[in-house]
């Protein structure tokens, strides 16, 4: 018994304090671990919530592109359908004319005045 007071009064030795130094070490790097581990979860959540919003923008923008595919479909159709509208299209040389024409009908007409 009295060793053991002894003990307990004594200094620490050399080998104590080098063991207390590399418990008081390890866990200091446990517990930056530790905050590293739970850090690493919240930004996973983040990035996990993340992909998920993409996942859905992904969705609805392949559902926007089909539709826009189909209207396309559908115009290519009707183009291809439809008549040659040579009525309604003036070529150079049809416009030259048309513009000799429309001068010669204003010229005709200050000549009237």
């Amino acid at each position: 018994m009295e060793q053991n007071a002894a003990e307990k009064q004594a200094p620490p030795s050399h080998e104590s304090r080098t063991l207390e130094g590399s418990l008081k070490a390890l866990w200091d790097r446990v517990r930056q671990a530790g905050e590293t581990i739970a850090r690493l979860r919240d930004e996973r959540t983040a990035l996990q919530a993340r992909v998920s919003e993409l996942e859905t923008t992904v969705a609805e923008l392949e559902r926007t592109l089909g539709s826009h595919r189909v209207t396309i479909a559908g115009l290519e159709t009707q183009l291809k359908e439809r008549p040659p509208a040579a009525d309604g299209i003036i070529s150079n040389g049809e416009r030259e004319a048309l513009a000799a024409q429309v001068k010669d009908l204003l010229a005709r007409m200050e000549a009237y005045l």
